[in-house]
């Protein structure tokens, strides 16, 4: 709710501002959800397919992580990049262990004269193994009806699926492109095959050609593990064409029941050298809570904390019921309902936000409006009547040509216009809770903000917007469309008190009647750009205002 202004200059009372009401917030969009968990009875079928070769949810999973061994695991990893004619290469170890609550502690051994100094490897290789980590969750997430299962021999088997569209989460979307192959001899997972299906980003990258292979034994316990993988990808950064190999091999598995199987001497004896280095993967975190239990439901959970960046143009048209400035009716002065107001409000916004739950997000803003004004008013010329009644008929007619002699012609109607130019600071707090179902999605955002007239100490009357909305997003290019209404909880009348006023000798106070349509309908979209960015654009039209709203915001 915006303060008024009012100025008086000796003799000549001016009306310097209109009393209006200009929305601050901006569309929230939190990424949209499959929240369809029952099993089908087509899942139920392509499950016991699975088990009827002796293939275990682990294996499948395995092409996403290779975290999902178990609970104790020593991995060798050789990466090797090629960036036009500059050349990296780089080897390190990778320790897991789980405790009993199934928290992981990640860490990154290493030998500095392994590493290649031109590039930040730890850093590289941290920021891969925490999307691992997160990939891991997604067991379920291929897609049941692209599995194929064809029958090469009656030894070997090869089945083939696709990754779900729905249940990867949108920063590490490249999944969704991904066809994998299966392949089992004597019953025996032997090999899996992962090839893209068309190009896609990643991290800065154009990658066009994708392909992972990974082989899996059998150890005597009867479990199936991975014996190595090979990640092979070319594309281009910018013009430069780009080439990288990633070679991961386990070196011992840890088990509680079967004690400690070694799959590589010399190297198991490298990693425990006590000389070698080491770095700790953070991989869980706080917020959002419950994001483990949503994502073993193949849900999307929103990266939790953000910051944007927001400029909103809006236009109204204001109408008037009553003035009434520091106790004076003025509604014999000026005619209310001939009167109109129209107003422009710039408002540049930095908001801070949370995912408390993976479907509630809080957020709090502070910012700068621009308010440009023209107030449109109808004088009736009631002093003239005013006149008549103190000074008899000829007496008002001779004060009313003496004062219009003057330049001023007060017993007259007539209309004018007063332009005027406020500066506002600006805060507030809101919350969003959204739910999502395959491509479609919905929301509401609450706010509650308020405004301090520039000079002023006291902040001005609260307002609160509500947003609901209705969408649908476009899987395979990170987008959102989305409709729905703007609520502005406008009051029917504005009053306020500007403060002392010298040449009054007493408060400025006003009480001002509007009418405002509080409603307004929307349309707006939002698109992410890499895995941390996103764009927000939106519009409103309603019967008394339009405006647009865009939005730069960091995810993290």
């Amino acid at each position: 709710m915006l303060d008024t202004y009012a100025e008086m200059v000796g003799k000549k009372v001016r009306l310097k501002n209109l009393v209006f009401t200009v929305a601050l917030t901006f569309t929230s969009i939190v990424s949209a959800t499959d929240f369809n968990t029952e099993k089908s009875p087509l899942d139920n079928v392509l499950h016991s397919t699975f088990e009827q070769y002796g293939i275990s949810e682990e294996v499948l999973q395995l092409g996403l992580s290779s975290l999902s061994h178990g609970d104790q695991l020593v991995e060798h990893v050789q990466r090797r990049l090629q960036i036009g004619d500059e050349v990296t290469d780089s080897s390190v170890f990778l320790v897991q262990s789980t405790d009993s609550r199934g928290n992981i502690d990640l860490r990154i051994k290493y030998n500095e004269n392994n590493l290649d100094a031109k590039e930040d490897v730890i850093g590289s290789i941290e920021k891969l193994t925490k999307v691992e980590y997160r990939l891991k969750d997604y067991l379920d997430s291929y897609d049941k009806s692209s599995v194929i299962i064809n029958d090469v021999s009656s030894q070997q088997l090869e089945i083939s699926f696709n990754y779900s569209k729905y249940g990867l989460p949108q920063d590490i979307a490249y999944f969704r492109f991904m066809r994998v192959k299966l392949t089992l001899i004597n019953g025996k997972a032997t090999k899996m095959i992962i090839t893209n299906a068309k190009p896609y980003d990643f991290d800065g990258y154009r990658v066009e050609q994708y392909s992972q292979e990974i082989e899996f034994t059998t150890l005597a316990s009867g479990k199936t593990v991975m014996k190595n993988k090979v990640i092979e990808a070319s594309g281009k950064q910018g013009e430069k064409t780009v080439s990288y190999r990633n070679t991961i091999t386990p070196v011992a598995f840890y088990d509680d029941v079967h004690g400690v199987m070694v799959m590589d001497e010399g190297l198991l004896s490298t990693v425990s050298d006590p000389r070698i280095r080491e770095e700790k993967v953070d991989l869980d975190r706080l917020f959002p809570l419950m994001a483990d239990l949503v994502r073993q439901q193949g849900i999307d959970v929103p990266l939790p904390f953000g910051f944007s960046v927001a400029y909103r143009n809006q236009n109204m048209d204001i109408g008037f019921d009553t003035f009434n400035i520091m106790g004076a009716n003025l509604d014999a002065f000026f005619d209310p309902s001939s009167s109109i107001g129209a107003v422009n409000a710039e408002s540049y916004t930095f908001r801070a936000d949370m995912n408390i739950l993976p479907f509630w997000n809080v957020f709090g803003f502070v910012g700068k409006l621009n308010v440009d004004a023209v107030v449109d008013a109808q004088y009736t010329g009631k002093v003239k009547d005013i006149f008549e009644d103190k000074l008899g008929a000829i007496g008002g007619k001779l004060a009313c040509r003496a004062i219009a002699s003057k330049g001023v012609d007060i017993c007259s109607p007539g209309e004018f216009s007063l332009p005027l130019h406020l500066e506002y600071d600006s805060a507030g707090i809101g919350t969003t809770l959204s739910v999502g179902y395959k491509e479609f999605f919905a929301s509401i955002t609450a706010t509650y903000s308020k405004t301090r007239l520039n000079g002023q100490e006291s902040w001005g009357d609260s307002i609160v917007t509500i947003q609901p909305m209705l969408g649908y997003q476009f899987l395979d290019y990170r987008a959102q469309v989305f409709i729905g209404a703007e609520y502005q909880g406008l009051k029917s009348s504005m009053t306020g008190n500007l403060g002392y006023i010298d040449a009054l000798g007493r408060d400025f106070t006003y009480d001002v009647g509007v009418d405002l349509n509080q409603w307004a309908y929307l349309i707006g979209f939002n698109k992410q750009i890499g895995r941390n960015l996103n764009l927000t654009g939106l519009y409103n039209k309603g019967e008394t205002r339009n405006s647009f709203t865009i939005n730069l915001g960091y995810r993290f």
